[in-house]
């Protein structure tokens, strides 16, 4: 007797496609370049299960849909460009129940010439992006904005004190040292109306500035109130995750030398890192 298997769950789509889209007004050109992810669910089974491909959608589709919708609608944020993929393929598709849009976008920055921002020559801005994931069941939209990659360190202003201590801890006590991380930020909204633009904005100022001034006890200390004063900015947000990942910087020794190293040389590690992250949710309020 032959064995039947169930599907539980699949999925299919297209992954880093990539495109950059130029407006050209008269007096000046806007440029944002992204990359993209498409993911489809629903009625594939028979694609696994019998090699019916009746219903698939082509992934080389996929590609070029993105090509064309940009090309119609514009890209006037990740957000609304998510939006209008979605819809688009669940509306064109009836046995798609369910489709994801990831987004990343590389920013570019205007080249200062004269101390004046030139109309079409742009320089990358090293390796933070803009992040998006747009979603849809046909019942709700989902809609998760982010800032990815934002590198930032302080030299002062953070201490790491009266942690618990055990037979295996070597780890010296602190008042000050130097707190470097690479956030990862990403939120929900409470509804599919905000302004996403505005908003990614403030929040990215917001957490720029309560990094640069908070006293901070500890990397979660800071991160807590990094969320707190982001939720506090964005009335649309419902909550925000935050990921920092504690980048030591290690004071070299100079003795050998007969040198004295007063906080002022350290080594950069890439590994190992701390790693700390938490979702911080706006209380609901009957």
């Amino acid at each position: 007797m032959q064995k039947q298997y169930s599907i539980t769950q699949h999925s299919y789509g297209k992954s880093q496609v990539r495109l950059t889209k130029v407006t050209r007004h008269n007096d000046q050109h806007s440029l944002i370049e992204l990359t993209a992810d498409v993911e489809l669910e629903g009625g594939f089974e028979s694609a696994y299960m019998d090699g019916d491909n009746r219903l698939i959608v082509p992934t080389d589709t996929m590609k070029n849909t993105l090509y064309v919708l940009a090309q119609k609608n514009g890209v006037p944020n990740l957000e609304s460009f998510g939006c209008t993929v979605v819809n688009h393929f669940l509306d064109c598709y009836q046995h798609v129940t369910h489709v994801t849009v990831r987004l990343w976008e590389h920013l570019w920055e205007r080249i200062l010439v004269g101390g004046k921002s030139h109309p079409h020559a742009f320089c990358a801005s090293g390796g933070e992006c803009f992040t998006s994931v747009v979603s849809s069941d046909r019942t709700k939209l989902r809609i998760t904005s982010g800032i990815d990659g934002l590198a930032v360190l302080k030299t002062s202003g953070s201490g790491f004190q009266n942690f618990l201590k055990d037979q295996y801890t070597t780890l010296e006590e602190t008042e000050d040292r130097i707190l470097a991380t690479t956030i990862t930020a990403n939120w929900d909204y409470r509804d599919a109306d905000s302004n996403w633009s505005a908003c990614r904005r403030r929040i990215r100022e917001t957490l720029l500035e309560v990094f640069a001034i908070h006293q901070s006890r500890s990397v979660q200390h800071t991160l807590y109130a990094m969320a707190s004063a982001a939720l506090d900015v964005c009335d649309g947000l419902q909550s925000i995750t935050l990921r920092m990942p504690n980048q030591h910087r290690i004071l070299v020794d100079l003795e050998p030398f007969g040198l004295v190293n007063s906080g002022e040389l350290f080594v950069p590690t890439a590994a190992p890192q701390g790693m700390i992250q938490a979702t911080v949710n706006r209380d609901k309020v009957s």
